[in-house]
């Protein structure tokens, strides 16, 4: 399948950028997938094929070094470049992040309600009573937490009831080493259309029910 190497233009640079993408025919729902602090490794560009693999576009731009504000600046440039890709049907993005870029994430889905159709966070530090209702009052799609069961953060179920409390469809996977793919094929499958669902997967969860404890 394609795949390469870009750059996206910021106002002060330019930011490293891996793509992935289906090699069939039409517009692909696009994923943006969001790193760790170490960037671009080769776990993550694996992570995008994989997902490629199920039909999306996927788009993982590199975060290394980046202050919190460039981190918010790249993932509003990447959700930005959607909009000129031929390859991307951007009426609904998904958007994927693990440890500060699943907080990444969910900013960007609060930011930017009107393009960002799903959001999966894994591993991230979680915000203050305060933000996390900030972020959930706006987010205007599905989402879904999950959290290493040996390093639970001190601020898991601030946005859990946040978002209760906004209305918003969510559900939590708590894991043992790693996600599990079949669960968050199916939440962007559910979010962003059947492309990517895979042949016996089926949406079960309604909103605040935890999967896979």
């Amino acid at each position: 399948m394609p795949e390469a190497r870009i750059e996206l233009e910021l106002d002060d640079g330019a930011l490293d950028a891996f793509v992935a993408c289906p090699d069939s025919p039409g517009r692909k729902a696009p994923i943006l997938l969001f790193s760790r602090a170490e960037g671009l490794t080769p776990a993550l560009e694996s992570m995008a094929r994989r997902l490629s693999a199920h039909n999306y576009f996927v788009l993982a731009p590199d975060l290394r070094g980046l202050s919190a504000d460039d981190r918010r600046d790249a993932a509003w440039t990447s959700l930005d470049h959607l909009a000129d890709e031929r390859r991307v049907d951007d009426t609904r993005v998904g958007a994927l992040g693990f440890g500060a870029g699943g907080d990444l994430a969910l900013t960007l889905a609060a930011g930017r309600s009107e393009r960002i159709a799903a959001v999966a966070a894994y591993g991230g530090q979680g915000f203050r009573a305060r933000a996390a209702l900030e972020i959930a009052q706006k987010i205007n799609g599905l989402v879904r937490l999950g959290y290493p069961e040996a390093t639970v953060p001190a601020r898991a179920g601030l946005l859990e009831t946040a978002l209760s409390l906004s209305g918003v469809l969510f559900d939590i996977e708590v894991y043992h080493e790693a996600p599990r793919w079949p669960g968050l094929l199916d939440f962007f499958a559910r979010g962003l259309g059947d492309a990517g669902r895979d042949d016996g997967v089926r949406a079960t969860n309604p909103a605040g029910q935890a999967l896979n404890r």
